[in-house]
């Protein structure tokens, strides 16, 4: 048995965000803007000033892997 969300090509947090809009779109005024305020994400994006030891042993890892197919 498919689940109805799947058969209608959503993926369960599509399906699930379509439910939460609906559930908010009906609420009554009171409730709606304390529901909206807990629904919005605050997201913080940090980027490393320098790349880690671990990337570049793995990008290296991975080339030299990739050069072993390729000579045969």
């Amino acid at each position: 048995m498919v689940a109805y969300w799947r058969q209608a090509g959503l993926s369960y947090i599509r399906f699930s965000a379509i439910c939460a809009s609906a559930v908010r779109a009906a609420m009554k005024p009171q409730f709606k803007a304390e529901a909206l305020k807990a629904a919005e994400a605050n997201v913080k994006v940090l980027k490393p000033k320098t790349a880690c030891k671990f990337i570049k042993y793995y990008k290296l890892s991975a080339l030299e892997r990739n050069s072993d197919h390729i000579s045969t």
